[in-house]
């Protein structure tokens, strides 16, 4: 049965730092976007790419294949083992975007004996599938609390505006769920040669995209540096409380908020006998057979609901609690 009640809403907060933060960094080779990631607080980094050839004492996980990355997200998202995964790490580095999802276009193709993504389903193709497989994962992974640093390439569009590189499908949730994506960009070098350090943009130009969440966040950053960015971030959540107001909170005030019930089969189970009951007691029992009917299909009873089933329980149990109530009055 859902809490989900719009006459009694929680209200949206505003969390302080870093920690739950969605962050995309994305730009050309050698910039520093993985060195930099890695002096964020407490790093894990997740290796679809070598990018810690050249970086010492960051703790890492070599994917190699999707299956790897679903092990090890597995272990960082599981409700049995994210409490101390969190203890543990505060930054989750996936390096990077567009290998990430090659290894889940692979899986797929595998999983369904197919030489492309293209050519699955005796040529329908496997897209729904690919974006699904991709999607869930990356969806465990940004909702378990910690700051999530996705890292990319980048590509050019034909007008020669630069976005960060990979196929839509992989895209999407990374992109549509990050606070900031900051673009990084080479300073080049100065009259002894030496590497200048690149500089960092949170916000979108007619050459670049860039974007952040947070309405009073600097839009630049001379120097690109993870203290740099954490301190912009601050800064600006600072700035909205001092502007609009409000009330940052610890990530798990916030979340507190932001969680919805969690649907065990028994007990939706129990719930619906329970009430179907009360009903056929009362002579109501055709309108059980047809509240279940109706979400289940024809002939189906209360012992046909199977596990994967829950969402459609729940509704089922909303249904009969509303028709218990009627007689109840």
């Amino acid at each position: 049965m859902s809490t989900l009640d719009i006459f009694n809403p929680p209200v949206s907060k505003v969390a302080k730092g870093l920690e739950g933060k969605i962050i995309t960094i994305y730009g050309s080779n050698n910039l520093g976007k993985t060195k930099q990631a890695t002096r964020l607080k407490k790093p894990f980094y997740l290796g679809f790419e070598k990018g810690l050839n050249a970086i010492a004492g960051v703790p890492f996980a070599a994917i190699n294949n999707w299956s790897d990355f679903k092990k090890v997200n597995k272990q960082l998202t599981h409700k049995s083992t994210v409490a101390k995964a969190r203890e543990i790490y505060q930054t989750i580095i996936l390096d990077e975007v567009e290998a990430s999802a090659r290894y889940c276009s692979k899986f797929i193709c595998d999983k369904y004996e197919s030489d492309t993504i293209a050519s699955g389903r005796d040529g329908f193709g496997l897209w729904k599938e690919y974006e699904t497989a991709y999607w869930e994962e990356i969806d465990k992974l940004i909702g378990a609390g910690f700051t999530v640093v996705f890292i990319a390439h980048q590509t050019e569009d034909k007008e020669g505006k630069i976005w960060p590189k990979g196929d839509k499908r992989a895209l999407s949730p990374v992109i549509d769920n990050s606070d900031i994506v900051v673009y990084v960009r080479s300073n080049g070098t100065d009259e002894k040669n030496q590497v200048i350090k690149s500089s960092a943009f949170m916000a979108e130009t007619d050459k670049f995209f860039a974007r952040s969440r947070f309405d009073y966040i600097q839009t630049g950053l001379k120097e690109f540096t993870a203290e740099a960015l954490e301190e912009a971030i601050v800064k600006a959540i600072e700035k909205q409380e001092e502007v609009e107001g409000i009330t940052a909170v610890t990530y798990d005030e916030q979340k507190e908020t932001l969680i919805g019930e969690e649907l065990n089969f028994d007990s939706l189970k129990a719930k619906i006998i329970e009430y179907g009951k009360k009903l056929h007691a009362n002579d109501k029992g055709a309108i059980v057979n047809e509240i279940i009917e109706n979400n289940l299909g024809k002939d189906k009873k209360v012992t046909d609901f199977v596990k994967s089933q829950v969402e459609v329980m729940a509704v089922v149990l909303d249904e009969l609690k509303d028709e218990v109530d009627k007689l109840e009055g």
